[in-house]
C-alpha cells in the first residue's frame, strides 16, 4: 500500500474515533457535575443559619422579653419550619440535588422544632420559662442538624472524587490524543520532504535528458501529477486534522476555565501544556495548507487598500512582549510619508509576522531589530526587516527559502521552527508580484528586503477599502 494512503488511512481513523470518545467523556463528566454541583450543601447551610438565628432569639430573651422580641423568635421559628418543609426529598439533576429531605436528621429536627412549637404559648406567658425549655429543644435540633451535616458533606465529598476521577481520565486520554497528533503531524512533514527531495531529483533529470527521449517526457508529466496529489493530500489532511484538534483546543481551554470543576495546580499545568502543544500543531497545520495552496496555485489573495505602516505597526507592537521577553528590542522606523498600498492585508500581515518571529529566533539577547516601510524612486513598496542575529553563512542563503530547509549553523539549529515561515514569505510575495531578497553575514546580522511593484501604490488620497478577489 502506499505511504500516503496509509498515513491518510491512519489520520481519517483517528478523527473517526476521537471526535465521538471524546464527546462521550464529555458528557459523562458534564453529568457528574449536575450532580455534584452541591445544592444539598446550600439547603444545608441555610437550614443551619435559620437554627442559629432561632437559638440566638431564644437566648435573648434572658435579657429582654419585650413584644418586638417575642415576635421575632416566632419569625425565627417559622422561618426554620419554612426551610424544613422546602428541602427536596426527591433527587433531581436539574436542581443538583440528591434529596436532603430525605436524611434521618431532617425528622430529628424537625421533632426537636415542633416541642419548640408546642411550648410557644408559654413564650406570651413567661418567656423566661419558655426560654429554659426551648433552649433545650433548639440544641437538640442543632446537634442532630450537625449529624446530618456530616452526612450530607461526605456524601458530596464522594461525588466530588468521582467526578474528579473522570476529568483525571478524560486529561489523560486527551494527552494521548494530542501526542498522537504530534507523531501523525511529523509523519506528514516528513512526507511532504520526502516528496519534495523527490520531485526536485525529478526536475533536474529532466532538463538535462529532456531531448534523448520522449519516455522522459512522460515521467516529467507523471512527477507533475504525483505533485498535484501530493498537494491535494496535504491540503485534505490538513483540513481533516483541524476538527479534532480544534476540539483538544476547545476543550482544554475550557477544562482551565474551571466550568467543569477546579483542577489543582498541576492538572492546570498539563492541561495548559496540552492547550499550548495543540496551538502550536495548528500554526504548523496552518503553514502546510497554505504551503499547498500556494504550490497548487489555489490560493486566493483579498486585496485592499490599506496603510502599510500602520499595518506593520501592529505587527511590531504584537511581538514585542515577545521579543522583550527574549531580551531583543524590536522598533519600527518612523516613515517621512504615509505608504498606501493595495493588497492582501491578511497575506501581508503573514509575511511580516514570519520576517520578525524569525528575526527574535535568531538574534541573541541584547540584539536589535529594525523594520523599515518606504516607497522608493520607481514608487515600488519596500519593506526591510534587519537584525542583529547570528548570521546565514552565504552557502546556505538560498537553502533557507526552501520548505523545511534551515541553515546548518550550530545556533540556528538550536532554534525551534520547522522551516516553513521563509518558503511562505517568498511564495506569498511572489504571489502579489514582488520580490524578496536576502543579505546575511554570520555574526553581524541579517536584512530581508521585500518589494512590490509599483502598480500596487496608493497615491493621493486614501482610496476605498472595498475588497475584491483575484
Amino acid at each position: 500500500m502506499d505511504l500516503g494512503k496509509i498515513v491518510w488511512t491512519v489520520s481519517f481513523v483517528l478523527v473517526l474515533l476521537s471526535s465521538p470518545m471524546l464527546v462521550v467523556d464529555l458528557i459523562a463528566i458534564q453529568r457528574s457535575v449536575e450532580v455534584a454541583s452541591g445544592a444539598d450543601i446550600w439547603y444545608d447551610g441555610q437550614l443551619s443559619v435559620d437554627l442559629l438565628r432561632l437559638q440566638v432569639a431564644i437566648r435573648a430573651l434572658d435579657q429582654d422579653s419585650s413584644p418586638d422580641l417575642i415576635d421575632d423568635v416566632k419569625l425565627r421559628l417559622d422561618n426554620v419550619f419554612n426551610r424544613i418543609n422546602s428541602l427536596p426529598e426527591a433527587g433531581s439533576s436539574e436542581w443538583h440535588t440528591q434529596g436532603i429531605g430525605r436524611e434521618a436528621g431532617v425528622a430529628e429536627v424537625r421533632g426537636a422544632v415542633e416541642r419548640i412549637d408546642h411550648d410557644l404559648p408559654l413564650l406570651d406567658s413567661d418567656p423566661v420559662a419558655f426560654r429554659l425549655v426551648a433552649d433545650q429543644d433548639i440544641e437538640r435540633a442543632i446537634t442532630a442538624h450537625r449529624r446530618m451535616s456530616f452526612s450530607v458533606i461526605d456524601r458530596q465529598n464522594k461525588l466530588i472524587s468521582t467526578m474528579q476521577n473522570q476529568v483525571n481520565a478524560f486529561k489523560v486520554k486527551l494527552l494521548g490524543y494530542g501526542i498522537g497528533f504530534i507523531f501523525l503531524v511529523l509523519a506528514l512533514a516528513w512526507l511532504m520532504r520526502r516528496h519534495m527531495h523527490s520531485e526536485t531529483a525529478l526536475r533536474a533529470t529532466n532538463r538535462q535528458l529532456l531531448d534523448l527521449t520522449q519516455n522522459l517526457v512522460v515521467a516529467r508529466d507523471a512527477a507533475v501529477r504525483s505533485s498535484e496529489a501530493k498537494s491535494n493530500f496535504l491540503a485534505n489532511v490538513s483540513h481533516e486534522l483541524r476538527t479534532p484538534l480544534n476540539a483538544i483546543l476547545g476543550f482544554s481551554e475550557a477544562l482551565l476555565s474551571g466550568i467543569f470543576g477546579r483542577m489543582s495546580e498541576r492538572q492546570a499545568e498539563y492541561i495548559s501544556d496540552i492547550h499550548h502543544a495543540g496551538g502550536r500543531l495548528l500554526a504548523l497545520i496552518n503553514d502546510i495548507l497554505d504551503l499547498a495552496k500556494l504550490e497548487a496555485g489555489k490560493m486566493e489573495l483579498r486585496e485592499e487598500a490599506l496603510d502599510l505602516v500602520g499595518l506593520a505597526a501592529e505587527a511590531v507592537r504584537d511581538l514585542r512582549e515577545t521579543a522583550r521577553s527574549a531580551g531583543v528590542s524590536i522598533e519600527l522606523e518612523p516613515p517621512s510619508h504615509d505608504v498606501g498600498i493595495f493588497a492582501d492585508r491578511m497575506r501581508l500581515r503573514q509575511i511580516l509576522d514570519n520576517l520578525l518571529s524569525n528575526a527574535v529566533k535568531f538574534t541573541p539577547a541584547g540584539g536589535l531589530i529594525g523594520v523599515t516601510v518606504e516607497r522608493d524612486a520607481a514608487s515600488r513598496t519596500v519593506i526591510i526587516v534587519s537584525d542583529t542575529g547570528i548570521g546565514i553563512p552565504a552557502a546556505d542563503l538560498a537553502r533557507v527559502f526552501l520548505p523545511f530547509e534551515q541553515s546548518d549553523s550550530k545556533l540556528a539549529r538550536q532554534a525551534q521552527g520547522t522551516g516553513l515561515g521563509l518558503p511562505l514569505v517568498r511564495q506569498l510575495v511572489d504571489r502579489h508580484g514582488g520580490t524578496v531578497r536576502m543579505s546575511s553575514e554570520p555574526g553581524v546580522g541579517t536584512e530581508v528586503v521585500i518589494e512590490l511593484p509599483a502598480e500596487r501604490a496608493l497615491v493621493g488620497e486614501k482610496a476605498s477599502l472595498s475588497s475584491r478577489s483575484v
